[in-house]
Formats: C-alpha cells, sequence, structure tokens
C-alpha cells in the first residue's frame, strides 16, 4: 500500500519543513520540540517524528501526521489537505491529459503576465511624484507600499501592453489575464490607465487580478477592478487574505471593510486580520473561507446607506453560509457534522460616519475598541428597527417581526435566545412577546419542511447531488498494484458501512487510529458521507460516493468483506465495531508509545519525569484494551449459537 498516491504524498512531503511554517521547531535528538498549537503551554510538549513522519503533543493528546496536521491548522477537509500537499510538492492529481497539461502551462503563463505587469505599475510608482505625493496623502508609507507592491497605471492606452509584450507576452495572453480590453472599434486597449493599482492575490500569494482607484476626484468610476478570468473570482477572492490570514487565525477575528485602502492602512497599522471584498457583496464562499480561520467575522463597512445596505446582506448571506452542517474534526480529530462553520457574525458600527481608514488613521485605539466592542447581529438589528421600518403601523411591525424571528431563531442557546425575543418585543411595542414568539414557531416550521422536502428527493437526483459535492478531482498516479489481502483497518470500514446499510444507530470509528494513511483517508472519507446523509432516509452506496482513483485499493478490499458480514446479525455487527475500534486504537497507542521511548532517551530531567508519566498512562490504556478484548467477543447467530464477530485474521494479538 506504500505506493498509493496517498501514502506518496505523505512520503514526499518533509513533516518538518511543512510544521515550521506554524510553529517554532527546536531539534532534540532526533526530533523536534515546539509549543502545541493546539493548546496553550509554557513548557513545549509537541513532538515532532522525522523518520516515521508523524507528531505528537504529549500535553493535549492530539497527533498524526501530515494530512492530520494540515486538517486541524487549517481547518480543512482531507480532500483538500490532500490537493494542499500534492501542489507542495508538485504531485497532478487531476487528470493528466494533454490538454490538462496545456492549460496549466497557460495558467502559469497568466500568474507571470500579472506578476510582470504589478511589477511594472510598482516601478512607475515609485518614479512619479505626484503618484507618490498622493498615496503619501492617503498615509501610505513606502514599507506599506511594497509590502503590497502598489503601483501605478500610466495614462496611456497601450503602454503596459508594448511593456509586456516586449517580454514575450503576446495579445492573447493580456486578453486572457484580464490586462486589456477590446472596445467596439479600434485595437486592444489596456485596461488601466491613470491609476492607483493594487494587486490582488489569491490564497496562494499568486497574483490574480488588480483593483485599481482614481487618482483624481472625479474618476469614473471611482474603483475599477479587473473582470472575472479563469484566474480571478471575484465572489470567492479577498483582498488582504493572503496578507492576513496568520493575524486572522491568530486573533480569532476577521474583519470585513469595503476598500482596498481600507485594508492597506489597516494592516499598515498593525491589524492585519483586516480583508475586503472586490466591488461584490460579501458571499458564501467569502465567508466560509474566513468561518475556516476564524470563529467571529466582524462587519465594519462604510457608514453611508450603501454601507449600511451592504451590511443587511451581508447579514442574510451569512445566515445561508454559516448555519449548514459540514463534516470536520472534533478536539481527538474524528470527522462529524459540527458548526465549526457556523461562525458568529458581529457588526461594528464606526464614530462620526468615518471610514475605517480616516479612523485608523487619526485614533487607532479607537478602532481598537470600536472592533473589540462590535455587537452581536441581533442587537445590530434591534437598533436599526425604527429606521427600516415604521413601527407607529401594523404592517410596519409585522415586517419588522418576521425579519427579527429569522435572526432569532438562529441562537443556538435558549435563554440568550428567551431574552432576545422579549427585547425584541419591546422594541417593536408590543404588549408581550406570545406574537412573536408564534412568528418563531411558523419560521421554524418552514425551515423544516424546507428541510424534510430535501430530505425527501428522488434517489436518482438525491445521488447527483451526493456526487456533486464528493471531491473529484484525482487521477491515478501510475504506480504498481496494492497489496490484495485485507487489513483489520479494511474490515473496520467494511463494518461501517454495513452499519450505514442497515440504518443502525452510527458508532464512532476514531480515523486517527488509523495507522495506514490510506484507509484512514478513506475512513475520513466515508465518515464525511454518512455526515452529509444523516438527516436522509436516503441510505447511498458509501463505497461508490466515496471512490476517487486513490481510493480503489481500500474499496475493493473491503466490497470483499461486505458480502461475507451479512450473515451477522444486527448485534453482532455493533459488537464486532466496538471490538475493533479497541484493537484499532491500542494498536495506535503501542505506536505512541515507541515515539515516545525513543524521545525519552534525548529528554532532560524534567521533560524525561513527564514522559515516563506518560508513558505508564498510555501502558495502562494498553492493557485495558487488551484485556477487553482477551476473550474474543461474541454474538447469538441467527440459530442460537454464540460465534465469534470478528475474524482471528483481523485481530490483534493480546501481547505486542
Amino acid at each position: 500500500m506504500q505506493d498509493s498516491p496517498v501514502e506518496q504524498i505523505r512520503a514526499g512531503v518533509d513533516i518538518v519543513d511543512l510544521l515550521q511554517q506554524y510553529v517554532q521547531l527546536k531539534k532534540a535528538g532526533r526530533t523536534f520540540k515546539a509549543l502545541c498549537p493546539f493548546h496553550s503551554e509554557k513548557t513545549p510538549s509537541f513532538v515532532v517524528f522525522p523518520d516515521t513522519g508523524r507528531w505528537h503533543c504529549f500535553g493535549c493528546g492530539e497527533g498524526g501526521d501530515v494530512f492530520t496536521f494540515l486538517m486541524k491548522v487549517e481547518n480543512l477537509t482531507f480532500a483538500e489537505a490532500l490537493r494542499r500537499l500534492a501542489d507542495r510538492i508538485g504531485i497532478v492529481l487531476t487528470p493528466r491529459t494533454r490538454e490538462s497539461d496545456e492549460q496549466k502551462e497557460v495558467h502559469q503563463r497568466l500568474y507571470a503576465a500579472n506578476e510582470a505587469a504589478a511589477v511594472y505599475y510598482h516601478s512607475l510608482l515609485l518614479s512619479s511624484p505626484t503618484a507618490r505625493q498622493y498615496v503619501a496623502t492617503r498615509g501610505i508609507i513606502d514599507t506599506t507600499l511594497q509590502e503590497f507592491l502598489l503601483g501605478l497605471a500610466p495614462d496611456s492606452h497601450d503602454a503596459m501592453q508594448r511593456q509586456l509584450k516586449s517580454q514575450g507576452y503576446t495579445s492573447d495572453e493580456l486578453l486572457a489575464a484580464g490586462l486589456l480590453y477590446e472596445p467596439e472599434n479600434g485595437p486592444l486597449r489596456d485596461r488601466f490607465h491613470g491609476r492607483l493599482m493594487f494587486p490582488i492575490r489569491d490564497a496562494e500569494g499568486r497574483i490574480v487580478s488588480f483593483g485599481a482607484r482614481g487618482l483624481m476626484s472625479d474618476a469614473t468610476p471611482k474603483y475599477l477592478n479587473g473582470p472575472q478570468t479563469d484566474l480571478f473570482d471575484k465572489g470567492s477572492t479577498l483582498f488582504g487574505l493572503f496578507h492576513g490570514g496568520g493575524a486572522i487565525k491568530k486573533e480569532q477575528r476577521a474583519v470585513v471593510v469595503e476598500g482596498y485602502v481600507d485594508v492597506v492602512i489597516a494592516h499598515q497599522a498593525g491589524f492585519k486580520n483586516v480583508v475586503a471584498t472586490l466591488g461584490t457583496a460579501i458571499t458564501e464562499r467569502h465567508l466560509r473561507q474566513l468561518a475556516r480561520l476564524a470563529p467571529e467575522i466582524t462587519m465594519a463597512l462604510d457608514p453611508d446607506a450603501a454601507g449600511q445596505h451592504a451590511m443587511d446582506r451581508s447579514v442574510e448571506v451569512a445566515r445561508a453560509a454559516l448555519s449548514a452542517s459540514v463534516p470536520t474534526l472534533d478536539a481527538r480529530g474524528r470527522p462529524r457534522a459540527a458548526s465549526t462553520l457556523r461562525a458568529t457574525i458581529t457588526i461594528a458600527v464606526l464614530p462620526d460616519g468615518k471610514d475605517p481608514d480616516e479612523l485608523i488613521l487619526q485614533d487607532p485605539e479607537r478602532w481598537r475598541s470600536t472592533i473589540a466592542n462590535a455587537s452581536p447581529v441581533i442587537d445590530h438589528a434591534l437598533r436599526q428597527l425604527a429606521s427600516q421600518h415604521d413601527l407607529s403601523t401594523a404592517r410596519g411591525k409585522s415586517d419588522a417581526g418576521k425579519k427579527l424571528a429569522e435572526l432569532l431563531l438562529d441562537i443556538p442557546d435558549p435563554i440568550e435566545q428567551a431574552h432576545y425575543v422579549e427585547l425584541a418585543a419591546e422594541h417593536l411595542g408590543l404588549p408581550d412577546s406570545t406574537p412573536l414568539r408564534q412568528e418563531l414557531r411558523t419560521v421554524r416550521e418552514q425551515r423544516e419542511a424546507a428541510r424534510k422536502r430535501a430530505g425527501q428527493a428522488p434517489v436518482a437526483v438525491a445521488r447527483i447531488e451526493a456526487q456533486k459535492s464528493a471531491p473529484r478531482e484525482y487521477a491515478p498516479i501510475p504506480r504498481p498494484p496494492e497489496p490484495s489481502r485485507p487489513s483489520e483497518q479494511d474490515y473496520a470500514i467494511a463494518l461501517a458501512v454495513a452499519a450505514a446499510q442497515r440504518g443502525l444507530p452510527r458508532m464512532e470509528l476514531d480515523p486517527s487510529d488509523f495507522t495506514d494513511p490510506t484507509s484512514r483517508a478513506l475512513a475520513l472519507r466515508i465518515a464525511e458521507l454518512q455526515n452529509s446523509t444523516a438527516r436522509s432516509d436516503w441510505r447511498p452506496d458509501l463505497l461508490e460516493l466515496a471512490e476517487e482513483p486513490w481510493s480503489e485499493g481500500p474499496i475493493g478490499r473491503v466490497r470483499e468483506m461486505l458480502a461475507a458480514l451479512d450473515s451477522l446479525s444486527d448485534a453482532q455487527l455493533t459488537t464486532a465495531i466496538s471490538s475493533i475500534a479497541r484493537q484499532l486504537r491500542r494498536s495506535r497507542l503501542l505506536l505512541q508509545q515507541r515515539e515516545l521511548a525513543a524521545e525519552l532517551a534525548h529528554a532532560e530531567a524534567e521533560a524525561a519525569n513527564e514522559m515516563k508519566a506518560w508513558i505508564s498512562a498510555l501502558n495502562r490504556e494498553i492493557v485495558a484494551l487488551a484485556r477487553a478484548d482477551a476473550e474474543q467477543p461474541r454474538g447469538p447467530s441467527a440459530v442460537g449459537r454464540r460465534i465469534a464477530v470478528v475474524p482471528s485474521r483481523f485481530r490483534l494479538p493480546v501481547d505486542n
């Protein structure tokens, strides 16, 4: 199995090189140590084992390999982590056809063209006293100008294209990159001229487009953004996210503003968790990106009417985007359908009608305080009631009540919800909260009916939608055939799939206990699919939905075992899952114990005592698990005999 794409990627990624981008590693014998990024500690207990490609924190108990680490630290699914790491070491997981190779080369040329244009614009800004003076009047200093590679588009319709053509780029490439446009009559023209240029970077730091601000007060439009291209999607790109992603995770808050200058000034002042949309309202994709990084998203849009409308629209989008349950990892690394993407949306009302950049330049501490004291959406909505609805009329109260009911229903804490229901009734001028509670019941019933209708979709439609949601971007990497002998990890997955097919209550198998990377990947994928179909009466073929080229080997072995499981009763199946879960955990703990023993030889006295305590604790748990399986669990057969529910070839020896 070592030749599977998952194992190729795991073996190809230098775990030390990856982890040191997130933590400060210090060599300790054959291992590396650091402060754990997943819990607060003063003494390093986070250990990296380069020889095995694994990491473990002996403070909080977290551990795993490069996939597990990236999933936890970036809050990614396994598929996303796989793609990220494959890109890191140059393994292509998309179909390797001639067309896709050519397309990749085309995109690389477009990235390079944008980079060349940014360097050209930047050089013009540095040599223009007028533009430099304008930048200075906006409060932007030289180091910030260089950090964001700000530039100046010349007041010409063809200067940029002449410059880039001299570097070997064609008109078609510049047009595809969004740097040129084609008028109805006449030759191709530079898209940007006489404007301050803001390079827009994607999550990898590549320049995908530009934002341009007019230098003159009468410039029309004031802001001009690059068009939608193969590289640039306005609905999923945020200005400043590449520079500020780390700060957002650290601060546990993302702040959304409207303008490029707002972001630049905020970062310059040390508020690096600030991002901006790109001439479009905030979208679900924007919010999901931010919610992966931080549990709170603060809207600090401009205080004018347009800004308030954008804020209201953002709240509506956020309700839809962030309330969905999505597969993620719990504290032990197990997948679950949880609300970790249910970020809290808060509203920061800027004082004195100031734009964010103005407030930050004039009074950075007041900006800090304004953001820190951002209020929940419901509080903001209550303050806005009188200005948005005529509460002196029955219709005005009804409209306001319907809007508030949608927001109130999103409050998960029942006590907090009850508090706001009473407060909302008071703001509406109602004698009591009874009418508003009735409206809440109506909205709740409407949502439940919508969910029920979605869950009763025809099987064919449901299957298509489920397949659409499953990542289908992997193609086989040429490799020798995998061993066909099933392992206890394959057997565990087969048990879980069989239980799901029968509609039995779900019993968690911890994917972190799977030591084979490909088997663990399949276990994670199966768990994600179980989460996504948990509320539906439809029982899909989980293995069919999970099929990817990297999973062909384990899926084939699992399918071989499913027929044999038909003879097990529901009780036997449940018993077998419990037994195999204990075995897998014992196997992982034994590996962890060996890693810890190896580290013990290089540890200082104080750390050695802690490690010995860990080893003892691990040993106690290992012994307890072994005793639980000392007598092979048995269950009643269909004819009354008691038979072993885990075949002997899948049972670990009691003594290891």
